[in-house]
């Protein structure tokens, strides 16, 4: 089974050019709808602010092309952990036109839906080897990605079952057993998502 690793376009809204490019993170909040680039993380999960990675990163350009540090479309929403991985890691020419790190592809410019897609245990896959690539360098098999995924599609299924129980008269038997099903998803989702939160809080990057 192979889900869709995304559900969302990546669009660059911002037509106005700032000195600091921390004053382009609403900008960049809204063209990766709320979500790391990489590993395709909500933002409101976690409890830490997301972070900009520069996709062709600073330790590459910082003596050659210092503009890259503001430069709009060197910037990515990433969550914590995807932007420490990231680091400094990159091959290829600072000069290149487009940007261009050969190490990982351009979220910007690439939909990662071609790349990567979900398996049947919530592991973020790929059968491109430049996509298998990433997954290591950006680690991206790290459990806890396997554990966003899982109380991500638990949080939609209680979404679903309240809409089927919108419809239904609140005495019948089709609700009463809609209701069971969405208590017990919804207790189950709440232990998963403090499991998940204590994990990305408050343990190493690389777990």
């Amino acid at each position: 089974m192979k889900y869709k690793f995304k559900n969302h376009e990546i669009k660059r809204t911002c037509d106005k050019a700032f000195n600091d490019y921390s004053s382009y993170k609403s900008y960049l909040m809204k063209d990766f709808s709320d979500r790391c680039a990489y590993c395709n993380l909500f933002d409101k999960s976690i409890g830490i602010s997301f972070e900009i990675d520069h996709y062709i990163p600073k330790k590459a350009f910082e003596n050659k092309r210092p503009e890259l540090l503001s430069l709009y479309d060197n910037l990515v929403y990433s969550c914590k952990k995807c932007n420490q991985i990231k680091g400094s890691q990159f091959k290829g020419d600072v000069y290149s036109v487009p940007l261009n790190n050969e190490l990982f592809y351009n979220p910007s410019v690439v939909d990662y839906n071609t790349i990567f897609y979900i398996d049947e245990f919530g592991t973020i896959s790929s059968d491109d080897e430049k996509g298998q690539s990433m997954i290591n360098l950006l680690k991206l098999y790290r459990p806890i990605n396997n554990l966003a995924w899982i109380c991500e599609k638990l949080n939609e299924s209680r979404f679903r079952l309240n809409e089927k129980m919108s419809i239904l008269d609140t005495s019948s038997d089709a609700y009463k057993f809609y209701k069971e099903i969405k208590n017990t998803i919804t207790e189950l989702y709440a232990d998963l998502r403090d499991y998940f939160i204590a994990n990305y809080n408050e343990i190493g990057v690389y777990n």
